[in-house]
C-alpha cells in the first residue's frame, strides 16, 4: 500500500499475562503480516516461561511485570513507552489479518477534514447484542459494536498525541470498560470520531480460560463503572444506531 509522503510508524502494544503460546502466536503473526514500519511492545509476565521467551526476543520492547496489576494499566506503561505515530493494542490471543495496520493507518492519513480521532478495528467475536456494522471475510464474520448507541472499538488504532492528550487510559478500570471509555473519551471529551475500517480485520480468538471466569466478578464491577462515568442511558432506551452511524461514515467519505 502506498501512504502519502511518509510511512508512518505504528506502535503495537499487546499486554500479557502466562500464555506463551498465544503470544507467540501472535507475534509471529505481527511478524509475517505488518509490513507498516512497526514497534512491538509488550507487557506483563508470567510463570509459563513467557518471562524467558520475551527477554530473548531482540526485535520487541519487553516491559516486565512481577505481578498482574490489570490490563488497564499494562497497557498505559505500553502506551507511554511507545515512540510511534500511532498506537494501537492487541490482546495476546488476537492478530491482525493481512493489510488491517496498513488500510488503518491509510484510513486516519486520508481523513481529509480531520474529524476521525481512533479507527475501530473489524473483529471476529460472536455476541450477538450492539453490532453496529459487520462484514464477511473468507466465510467468517467480523464486526464493531456500540456501546449505549455510541461506537467503540474492542481493537482500535489512534495517534499517539491524541492518547496523551486524553492522558492515557483511566486506571480506575481494572481488566475490561477501558476501551469503551477511551472511545467515549475521544467522542466527547476531544470531539472526534470513531470509525471502523471495513478493510482493517482482526483475528480474536477471546480465550474463556479458568483465570477469565475467576476475574468475571472484576469485569462485572468495570463494566458498572463505565455506565456511571457517563451516565449512559439504560439497555434499549436509545435509537438504534446504524443510521446515525451510515450516515456519518457517508459524510466523511470513508465508507
Amino acid at each position: 500500500m502506498k501512504l502519502a509522503n511518509t510511512i508512518p510508524t505504528v506502535s503495537i502494544v499487546i499486554a500479557t499475562h502466562a500464555r506463551r503460546s498465544k503470544l507467540q502466536h501472535c507475534i509471529r503473526m505481527i511478524r509475517e503480516i505488518v509490513s507498516i514500519p512497526h514497534e512491538i511492545i509488550v507487557v506483563g509476565g508470567g510463570g509459563d516461561g513467557t518471562e524467558e521467551w520475551l527477554a530473548g526476543q531482540s526485535d520487541l520492547h519487553y516491559i516486565r511485570e512481577t505481578h498482574r496489576e490489570g490490563a488497564t494499566k499494562a497497557y498505559n506503561k505500553g502506551f507511554r513507552a511507545a515512540s510511534g505515530k500511532y498506537v494501537m493494542w492487541l490482546n495476546d490471543d488476537s492478530y491482525p489479518l493481512a493489510n488491517a495496520v496498513e488500510s488503518a493507518v491509510d484510513m486516519l492519513e486520508r481523513d481529509q477534514t480531520a474529524q476521525i480521532g481512533m479507527i475501530a478495528f473489524y473483529h471476529n467475536e460472536s455476541r450477538e447484542r450492539n453490532k453496529l456494522d459487520t462484514i464477511h471475510h473468507d466465510s467468517v464474520a467480523y464486526s464493531i459494536y456500540n456501546v449505549r448507541g455510541l461506537p467503540y472499538a474492542n481493537f482500535g488504532l489512534l495517534p499517539r498525541n491524541l492518547l496523551h492528550r486524553l492522558d492515557y487510559l483511566d486506571e480506575r478500570f481494572f481488566f475490561c470498560a477501558w476501551d469503551p471509555d477511551l472511545s467515549l473519551k475521544v467522542q466527547r471529551v476531544a470531539g472526534l470520531r470513531v470509525v471502523g475500517c471495513r478493510q482493517a480485520l482482526i483475528h480474536h480468538d477471546e480465550l474463556l480460560d479458568d483465570r477469565k471466569r475467576h476475574d468475571m466478578t472484576i469485569i462485572e464491577a468495570d463494566n458498572a463503572r463505565l455506565f456511571a462515568k457517563w451516565l449512559l442511558p439504560q439497555k434499549d432506551a436509545y435509537p438504534d444506531p446504524k443510521p446515525e452511524y451510515q450516515r456519518m461514515v457517508a459524510e466523511l467519505v470513508v465508507s
